[in-house]
Order: C-alpha cells, then sequence, then structure tokens
C-alpha cells in the first residue's frame, strides 16, 4: 500500500486531512483485503459495522428494486464507506457492497474506529466533514445522474468519474444509469461520434 498516495485520495475526497497525524492513525488502524471482481463485500442482510476505505479499484452499492438488481453508487480509491444500517445501529445492512473490478480495501473494526474518534478532535471533525461531505455528494449525484435525459447522465459520468466507464462492466453502469445495456452502447457510440 501506498501511503501517501491513499493520503492524496483522501484529501481530494474533503480538500484537506485532519491536522497532525489523525490520517495516519486511521490508516494504521486498517487491514489490507483484496477482493476479486464480483466478490460481495457487504452482503444484503449481513451486520456489517466495520469501516471501508478503498486504496484501489471500485465497488458499487445495489439493492433490488422489485425483482431487478439496481445500482445507486459507487466507491472509488479513497473513498470511506459503511453499512450505515449495520455501523449506526447495529442492523443487517439494506444494500450489497461488491467489488466491480480486482479492489483493495482497509478494513478498520468499529470499535478500533470509535475509539480513535474519541481521542483525535481533529480526526472526529473531519469524520462529521466527510459525512456533510457524503450528504453532498447524494445531491450532486441526484442532480446529475438521476435529472436529464440518458445521454445527459451517461454525459455526466464521462465528464465526472471516466475510470467508471473503463472499469466497471456495462451491465452495472446501465443499471447505474435505468437504462438497457444495448441503450448504453447506443449512447457510447453517440458520445464517440460526439468527441
Amino acid at each position: 500500500m501506498d501511503r501517501e498516495r491513499l493520503k492524496g485520495l483522501l484529501k481530494n475526497e474533503l480538500g484537506y486531512l485532519p491536522a497532525g497525524n489523525a490520517i495516519d492513525l486511521l490508516i494504521d488502524l486498517g487491514t489490507p483485503v483484496r477482493y476479486d471482481r464480483g466478490d460481495v463485500i457487504i452482503g444484503v442482510g449481513q451486520n456489517m459495522p466495520d469501516i471501508f476505505i478503498v486504496n484501489s479499484g471500485i465497488v458499487r452499492f445495489v439493492d433490488m428494486n422489485g425483482d431487478r438488481e439496481r445500482t445507486f453508487g459507487f466507491a472509488l480509491a479513497g473513498t470511506v464507506f459503511m453499512s450505515k444500517h449495520s455501523f449506526v445501529m447495529n442492523l443487517p445492512s439494506y444494500y450489497q457492497v461488491e467489488a466491480c473490478c480486482e479492489s483493495e480495501m482497509l478494513v478498520i473494526k468499529r470499535e478500533a474506529f470509535r475509539k480513535a474518534i474519541n481521542e483525535s478532535k481533529e480526526l472526529a471533525l473531519w469524520m462529521l466533514d466527510y459525512a456533510y461531505g457524503e450528504l453532498f455528494y447524494q445531491e450532486h449525484k441526484n442532480k446529475a445522474i438521476h435529472n436529464g435525459t440518458a445521454a445527459e447522465r451517461y454525459k455526466s459520468i464521462y465528464d465526472d468519474r471516466p475510470e467508471i466507464l473503463e472499469k466497471v462492466p456495462q451491465k452495472i453502469i446501465a443499471s447505474y444509469l435505468g437504462v438497457t445495456p444495448e441503450y448504453l452502447s447506443k449512447l457510447k457510440r453517440d458520445s464517440l461520434k460526439r468527441r
């Protein structure tokens, strides 16, 4: 693991890192775990209260919309995530998190994370800002992905997160955009013609 690279990625999420060595303390709590494409990181109905930091790769968040699988989010390198049901209320996860490609996570036990937050005001404030940032990105995603035409939504991913288009299987991207894989192919062709 390249610690400085990961710290740079974490900094990109909010524009800053906590003062002092707080982020190093957080990274030191993590155990690296590798996942292959398709591996389930958090399963539906699993109580998984731990914290994950994406060190490399891309993971997706998926739930069921009736009898159809629906991808509703991605986490890229530098993203911190958890099952909020499990972390906050010790309940089973509502959604599934799985690796879209070969990925590595730092896994931090909830108890160790809570201890670190209690001991470092800087880390606690940074994580509070991180939670605010997550709310911002949720609203941004709703604006960019859930509004507009399919072509506009595809362009938004292309502009904001091109690595998703490069590394994630097409059927998953189609699920995220709410289109069929065939229509996604058309969007890609049309997008290439415009460039």
